[in-house]
């Protein structure tokens, strides 16, 4: 077995007063490349910390340089010193504890990652790591920004925690879509309160997503957006998700009053809303903001505040499409739409409905059981034959398209995916619907219905 190599120059001494926490006082430590450095608590006494202190009896040369492996069981507190990955040959830090920098902190390219249950990312340094993994038992425990901005500069994996900013900014500064990576889809994620965000840079024609959400008292609560740039030209995007829950019901805890809306807005999302911002107005994206149907309830759409004076104002021609795969997720998408570089928010909203064209069935029998032909399919029910049903989509409660009708072929749902009978429950669609004498859209009709057999 490899062994760990220290590097001893001027002297490394152990706290007398916390038992079993590193400290080395000003001497140099180099882990070196294939060794180990375990420091350990005994859950008792020991802390198990490791501590940086450049400056002991005058000395201040002091440095930790990883390239291998250095495993902290309590806090790693960069002092007063330099710490740093060791150039290219790539060191990784485990730390169960908090992460603390009040010096010098040069990621190079190592790998930090945070494996406890509830951390702190704080101290008076600049916090810029290289690759930053928050790993924790799922739905238990939160990083934490406590003091300041976080960057990013290769890879975020959120592997089943949520990483809180507070009013800080966590930014990916590399424009690579995948850099930022969700072990699931359903519990990793970013949340933050009023001025904080997360922030990605973009270079590329492809979809980057923000995971955002909130803890949700130990149920991960992740409603992402995302946007897909037109264009390969750098800039960045800042997004924060906003959970609300106002006492008085009629206008958000930020002040967007959602009775404050157009005429072709019926209603607005009290819940929770998406503020977004663009670095540059130059260039349009497609702008996609993501809703569990069956949870949120059946919105049809996306609506901004907008205006003067302001106002929600529907977004037009919003498609529908799938989220991520098991995420139970769909996303709205605004497409060849461009972000304006002040706050802008977004929230789901229903359209004016238009109840005498049209209707949608509550419930249906699948075909091929048995039951009465005039019951075992789900299709618009055209009350006059006045309109044409453009499109016609249901989803499962996992966020998965069970039925499309241009895919399909077919106006008529029976109840079957992939050749195979869905399961008894609830299922959304969404639909897009055209008066045949106008040639006009209505707007976009979304809801429930109950597939029973």
């Amino acid at each position: 077995m490899k062994k760990l190599l220290l590097v001893f120059l001027i002297g490394v001494a152990c706290s007398a007063t916390y038992a079993q926490t590193f400290v080395n006082r000003g001497a140099p430590v180099v882990v070196t490349a294939g060794g180990q450095m375990i420091v350990v608590t005994d859950g008792t006494i020991g802390s198990g910390s490791l501590e940086n202190d450049a400056t002991y009896n005058g000395s201040t040369t002091g440095i930790f340089k990883n390239a291998g492996l250095v495993v902290v069981e309590g806090s790693f507190v960069n002092t007063t010193g330099v710490a740093n990955g060791s150039g290219t040959n790539t060191g990784q830090y485990f730390v169960k504890g908090d992460w603390v920098n009040n010096a010098t902190f040069t990621a190079d390219q190592s790998w930090v990652t945070l494996y406890g249950t509830n951390q702190q990312i704080t101290g008076s340094g600049q916090n810029v790591f290289y690759n930053l993994t928050d790993s924790t038992p799922i739905g238990v425990g939160t990083k934490t920004q406590t003091n300041g901005d976080v960057t990013v500069t290769n890879s975020l994996w959120l592997a089943s925690s949520e990483h809180a900013t507070l009013t800080n900014t966590l930014l990916v500064s590399n424009p690579d879509p995948a850099a930022i990576v969700q072990n699931t889809v359903n519990n990793g994620f970013v949340s933050s309160t009023v001025g904080g965000r997360l922030v990605r840079n973009t270079n590329q024609k492809a979809e980057y997503i923000f995971p955002t959400g909130i803890s949700n008292g130990g149920n991960p609560k992740i409603r992402e957006a995302s946007v897909v740039p037109a264009n390969t030209q750098a800039r960045y995007y800042k997004v924060r998700y906003a959970e609300d829950a106002p006492s008085v019901t009629t206008t958000t805890d930020d002040g967007y009053d959602i009775t404050k809306k157009s005429g072709s807005v019926q209603s607005v999302n009290d819940v929770f809303y998406h503020i977004i911002t663009a670095s540059d107005n130059a260039s349009p994206v497609d702008l996609s903001i993501y809703s569990d149907q069956i949870a949120d309830g059946p919105w049809a759409s996306i609506g901004s505040w907008r205006g003067t004076p302001s106002q929600w104002e529907s977004m037009q021609d919003v498609a529908f499409l799938p989220g991520q795969t098991g995420s139970g997720r769909i996303k709205f998408t605004k497409g060849a739409y461009t972000p304006v570089v002040t706050d802008t928010i977004y929230a789901l909203i229903d359209t004016v409905p238009i109840k005498n064209d049209f209707a949608f069935p509550t419930a249906f029998l699948p075909g091929g059981v048995g039951v009465p032909n005039e019951n075992t399919y789900f299709t618009i029910i055209n009350q006059g034959d006045i309109v044409l049903l453009d499109e016609l989509s249901v989803f499962n409660r996992w966020g998965e398209m069970v039925f499309n009708n241009k895919r399909e072929g077919t106006d008529k749902w029976d109840g079957h995916f992939n050749g195979k009978l869905q399961i008894q429950g609830n299922y959304v669609y969404l639909a897009k619907v055209r008066n045949k004498q106008t040639n006009k859209l209505y707007p976009t009709v979304t809801g429930n219905v109950a597939l029973v057999w």
